[in-house]
């Protein structure tokens, strides 16, 4: 994304740098008191592009899963915990999907920028057989998350789930830029309603959906972005394309 983003950071960027490496690099944590607000004129960590952006490595490569790994990678919840789809949420696949991957999100995390790619191409592995549901989770933490969240919202609003995955895939590209210039310009980019966009970023009218989100998300137990849930399953953090086709497949299994 470019450095547009950068101008601001959270006061704790040392915490935030040393919370990055305890996760080992795969999720935002999500608060568990207020947060401090940010001071302008710090290395942005939480923006792709800027000076101080965390390099995210390629994984190396690793022995293939096998079912007996699902323990290890997901969580069982309860189903009666298990987050609600709702018509309201963006989503793509089949609605009948015996399968439903929720991921709770946030346009200004890393780590979300990282696991959309991956969830292409767990998509494309499961077509047909797989629906995958968009809720949003934007961290206080970062400042433009809840702007771009709203935006996608009316987008979504504007033009049905198709438009809302064209400004999703938009904002997690190197084109990317949530400041309120950058969201003017997807919206002309994208052919979408450039004055309804900006009055939806800037006002508060879709934070009672965003707000439900991230209640349904904290009652289910999750701990940052970006986090999954595969039926009953809960993943947390930027997994491998092989680590959710592995619980997708015993999901699949399990759903007969």
């Amino acid at each position: 994304m470019q450095r547009a983003r950068v101008a601001q950071a959270p006061s704790g960027v040392l915490g935030l740098f040393a919370l990055w490496c305890a996760l080992g690099s795969i999720a935002c944590s999500a608060p568990r008191s207020s947060q401090a607000a940010p001071h302008s004129g710090q290395i942005d960590l939480t923006s792709p592009g800027s000076p101080g952006w965390p390099v995210l490595e390629p994984e190396p490569e690793a022995a293939p899963l096998t079912d007996a790994d699902v323990e290890r990678i997901a969580t069982r919840i309860p189903r009666q915990r298990v987050p609600r789809v709702s018509a309201q949420s963006p989503s793509k696949g089949p609605d009948g999907a015996k399968v439903v991957l929720q991921l709770f999100s946030d346009f200004e995390c890393p780590f979300c920028v990282r696991v959309a790619a991956t969830l292409d191409d767990v998509e494309a592995r499961f077509h047909g057989r797989l629906r995958l549901v968009w809720r949003n989770y934007p961290l206080p933490s970062h400042a433009r998350a809840r702007p771009a969240a709203r935006a996608a919202l009316c987008a979504f609003e504007l033009g049905g789930s198709a438009q809302f995955w064209k400004l999703h895939d938009y904002f997690y590209s190197p084109a990317g830029d949530l400041s309120d210039a950058g969201l003017r310009r997807a919206a002309t980019k994208l052919g979408l309603d450039e004055a309804r966009i900006e009055q939806a970023a800037s006002s508060t009218s879709y934070d009672p959906r965003l707000d439900a989100d991230m209640a349904a998300g904290d009652a289910a137990g999750i701990e940052g972005t970006p986090a999954a849930f595969i039926n009953d399953y809960y993943l947390m953090g930027a997994r491998s394309e092989a680590e959710y086709a592995i619980v997708i497949e015993r999901a699949l299994r399990e759903a007969g």
